[in-house]
């Protein structure tokens, strides 16, 4: 359990508004010309928000999405006798999300008391169609299996995240925060592998005109929410500008430049690419549904279309 590894974290000192809280490299708007126009206090601020704002986000699919996927699963493994071992697994992978869900909320509730003390979103914003679509895949997720998809490439790249802020000089990052992607990690890195089984298991056993519509599905849902900036990222950036008054007349720029970067290539290499989702990416060249991939994301050409794996 990830409890034991976490339990010597100071969850009463003032969090130090000092250090960054995720890496740079991870953020959406040092990849638009108008960073490079912000001071260091600026960017120092952008940083923690996006922390929060990244927080937001892996406890909402930890709460909202894999406890209701896993449960259907282990409920449907359980009437088709599927190998104990797996059923044993996934018990273990919804306990471990819901150990998490506790941390990301906690780091939350200490970084902005007065935005998290009653409520895990602060910025978090999601269009009310793409909620509806994510309440009916996670019902059903067997007969659709996108949502393992989602999974794996989510938290492949959470992997990613939290490798890029481990390597941060130690005095650049929030303690706690540090302590967190050192201890949530290790267990993605099971998860991922646990994902791969049941797109094994839920994923190649379909037919064909299956396996096209989930990952018709897959690719529409990374195209329009996983890789474009939408109102939460642009909510950061006007917090950002209410904060500091100083930055108004750059805000048309910020938001302008942030819709920009579902064309920017080095955007698309960080978000997803060979070296921050590999397994991810070689999944993708082991189905051929999923080639058409390359039509959404700039940083993928399929093995066979580069000589092979």
């Amino acid at each position: 359990m990830l409890t034991h590894r976490v339990d010597t974290i100071d969850w009463q000192s003032p969090i130090d508004l000092s250090r960054r809280f995720v890496s740079d490299s991870i953020a959406p708007l040092p990849y638009t010309r108008v960073y490079s126009e912000l001071g260091p206090h600026h960017r120092l601020r952008y940083n923690q928000l996006t922390g929060m704002f990244s927080n937001e986000l892996i406890l909402r699919l930890e709460t909202g999405f894999l406890d209701r996927v896993l449960a259907a699963v282990v409920r449907r493994s359980g009437r088709d006798s599927v190998d104990a071992d797996l059923v044993a697994a996934l018990h273990r992978f919804r306990d471990d999300e819901r150990s998490h869900a506790v941390l990301w909320r906690q780091l939350n509730r200490l970084s902005a008391p007065a935005w998290y003390e009653h409520a895990d979103a602060h910025f978090l914003q999601m269009p009310a169609a793409l909620d509806a679509a994510a309440a009916l895949l996670t019902r059903y997720p067997l007969a659709c299996p996108v949502v393992f998809w989602l999974q794996l490439v989510q938290e492949e790249r959470s992997i990613e995240i939290s490798r890029r802020c481990l390597r941060m000089p130690v005095d650049e990052i929030e303690p706690r925060y540090r302590a967190v992607y050192g201890a949530h990690v290790r267990d993605e890195v099971r998860h991922v592998r646990l994902d791969c089984q049941l797109i094994e298991r839920f994923h190649a056993r379909q037919s064909a005109v299956a396996r096209r519509l989930t990952a018709a599905i897959f690719r529409w849902v990374v195209g329009r929410a996983f890789l474009r900036p939408v109102r939460s990222t642009v909510g950061i950036v006007r917090t950002l500008a209410s904060e500091y008054p100083e930055l108004q007349p750059l805000l048309p720029r910020m938001i302008r430049e942030l819709g920009a970067l579902p064309e920017d290539l080095a955007y698309h290499e960080m978000m997803y690419s060979r070296r921050t989702t590999p397994i991810t990416f070689e999944l993708f060249d082991a189905f051929p549904e999923f080639h058409q991939m390359r039509d959404v994301l700039l940083a993928y050409t399929p093995a066979s279309a580069e000589g092979g794996a």
